[in-house]
C-alpha cells in the first residue's frame, strides 16, 4: 500500500511538472510568433507577418494577445474581412480593449461600410478619450463621413454646473501670518483669507479634424469657461482656450503639433494670458509584450499678466513628460504620468525662478453599462530658486490635488457628472498655503 502511494504520488508530481512544462513552452511558443510577426511588421513585410499568425490561428485561437496581433497584421496586409473576426474575439473576452475597438472601426473602414465604422469611432469619442487619442479618432470619424463632409470631422459639448466651495479665493485659513524678515505680525486683508461660496458656471467646447492626405491632417478647437460665486464676485474665473496644428496618424501611433492661446479672466478682467508650442504623441495599440500604451509631451512657452500688481508673476515655461494607459480587466484601466519642467521668472517675482516634478495617477471603473466612476491623484512639488527676504528662505511648495467623480449616462449625448475635488497646498512660507473642497454637479451635452 505504502508503494502503491508513492508510486501514485510520483506520477501525480510528473503529471503537474509535464503540464506545467506544456505551458511554459506554449506561452514562449506565442511569444515567440509575437515577437517573429512585428518584425515582419516593422519591416513592412505585412502579407508574410499575416501568413505567419494565420498558420498558428488553429492554435492560439481565444488568446487576447494572439488575436489581436491576427486583426492587425490582417488589417495591414488588405483583409479586413478576417480582421474583423479576429477582433471580434478579441472584444468577446474583453469588451473594453480600446485597440480592438478602434481597428474594428478601421476594418470597418477598410470594407466600405462607413455607417457601422462611424459608429464604433462616436462610441469611442463618447468615453472622453485623451486628447490625442480623441485626435486621432476624430480622423477616423472624418473618413467614415467622408461621402457627406469631405472626410472633415468636428465634435462639440456644452455643460452647465454647480456646485459649492470651500474656499473660492485660494486663500489661507489664518488672517495674522509672521514675516521673519520684518519680525512683525501681517494682517492679511479680508480678501486674502479663505472665503466659502456656492456658484454655478457654463462651459463649452468644440474641436475638428480635417484630413490633408492618408496620415496628415488639420486639427483645431477652442473651449471656454465661466464659473459664477453667488457672493464674492470678485473671485468669478473665467477663459478662453484655442488651439490649432497638425496631427500625424500612423499604424499605432499619433503625434500632434499645436499653437496654445488661453486667455483667462478674475472678477471679469483678464488676469492671465498663456501663449505655447505644444508636441505631444500616443500609441493607440501596446506593441507586443507590453502592459499598457504609452504617451508622451512637451509644452513650452510664456505666462503674461496685463494687471500690473500681477506682472511679478511674468515667467517663461518648459514642461515635458510621460506615461503610460494600462488595462486592469475588461471594466478598469489606469493611467500613470510623470512630469518636469520649470519656469523662468520674467516679472520680478521674489521666490524667483522655479523647477518642479509632478506625478498624476489616474483610474476608472466601468460599474454598469450607463455608470462610471473615476479618481484622479496628482502630485506636484515646487522649488524657487530666489531667496524671500521677507521670510528669510527659499520657496517650497507640494499641491495634492484628489479627484473622484461619477458619470451617468442619460441618454448617448447627455450625461450627468457628480464629482468632489480636494486641493491642498503646501509651503514653506505660509501666504502661498491654501486647503480647498470642491463639490460639482455637471450636466453634458455632446454634438456632433
Amino acid at each position: 500500500m505504502r508503494h502503491g502511494a508513492r508510486r501514485l504520488l510520483t506520477l501525480l508530481l510528473a503529471v503537474i511538472l509535464t503540464a506545467g512544462a506544456a505551458g511554459v513552452e506554449a506561452q514562449s511558443s506565442v511569444a515567440d510568433v509575437l515577437a517573429r510577426a512585428a518584425a515582419l511588421s516593422q519591416a513592412g513585410q505585412h502579407a508574410q507577418a499575416y501568413a505567419l499568425l494565420a498558420a498558428e490561428e488553429d492554435t492560439h485561437i481565444g488568446e487576447i494577445a494572439f488575436d489581436y496581433a491576427l486583426g492587425r497584421a490582417a488589417l495591414n496586409a488588405g483583409r479586413p474581412d478576417r480582421a474583423t473576426l479576429a477582433f471580434a474575439r478579441v472584444l468577446a473576452l474583453d469588451p473594453g480593449h480600446a485597440g480592438a475597438r478602434i481597428d474594428m472601426g478601421r476594418a470597418y473602414l477598410a470594407l466600405g461600410n462607413r455607417a457601422q465604422a462611424r459608429a464604433v469611432f462616436e462610441a469611442l469619442l463618447d468615453l472622453d478619450p485623451p486628447p490625442a487619442l480623441r485626435a486621432q479618432l476624430l480622423v477616423y470619424l472624418g473618413e467614415a463621413r467622408e461621402a457627406r463632409r469631405a472626410g472633415s470631422a468636428a465634435r462639440g459639448y456644452l455643460s452647465v454646473f454647480g456646485g459649492t466651495s470651500s474656499n473660492v479665493n485660494q486663500a489661507p485659513g489664518q488672517s495674522q501670518v509672521f514675516v521673519p524678515g520684518l519680525v512683525a505680525v501681517l494682517q492679511l486683508a479680508d480678501q486674502n483669507v479663505r472665503m466659502h461660496d456656492t456658484f454655478t458656471g457654463v462651459s463649452g467646447g468644440i474641436e475638428a479634424a480635417m484630413p490633408l492626405d492618408r496620415r496628415v491632417s488639420l486639427i483645431g478647437g477652442a473651449e471656454f469657461l465661466g464659473r459664477f460665486n453667488t457672493h464674492e464676485s470678485a473671485f468669478d474665473v473665467g477663459g478662453i482656450a484655442a488651439n490649432a496644428g497638425l496631427g500625424w496618424v500612423g499604424q499605432r501611433h499619433v503625434v500632434r503639433g499645436q499653437l496654445q492661446l488661453v486667455r483667462s479672466t478674475l472678477g471679469g478682467s483678464t488676469s492671465r494670458e498663456v501663449r505655447a508650442l505644444s508636441l505631444d504623441f500616443a500609441e493607440t495599440s501596446a506593441a507586443p509584450g507590453t502592459l499598457g500604451t504609452l504617451f508622451g509631451f512637451l509644452h513650452a512657452g510664456g505666462y503674461r499678466h496685463p494687471p500690473a500688481d500681477l506682472r511679478i508673476f511674468d515667467a517663461d515655461f518648459v514642461l515635458v513628460g510621460a506615461g503610460a494607459n494600462m488595462p486592469i480587466d475588461q471594466y478598469s484601466t489606469a493611467s500613470v504620468a510623470l512630469s518636469a519642467g520649470g519656469d523662468n521668472d520674467r516679472g520680478g517675482n521674489p521666490s524667483g525662478d522655479r523647477s518642479g516634478l509632478g506625478l498624476r495617477l489616474a483610474w476608472e471603473r466601468l460599474l454598469g453599462p450607463k455608470l462610471r466612476l473615476a479618481a484622479l491623484v496628482g502630485v506636484q512639488e515646487s522649488r524657487y530658486h530666489g531667496f524671500d527676504p521677507a521670510f528669510l528662505a527659499q520657496r517650497d511648495d507640494r499641491r495634492t490635488d484628489l479627484e473622484s467623480f461619477l458619470r451617468y449616462e442619460l441618454t448617448p449625448k447627455l450625461e450627468l457628472r457628480i464629482g468632489v475635488l480636494r486641493s491642498v497646498q503646501e509651503s514653506n512660507i505660509p501666504i502661498y498655503e491654501f486647503r480647498r473642497t470642491d463639490w460639482t454637479l455637471t450636466l453634458r451635452r455632446q454634438f456632433d
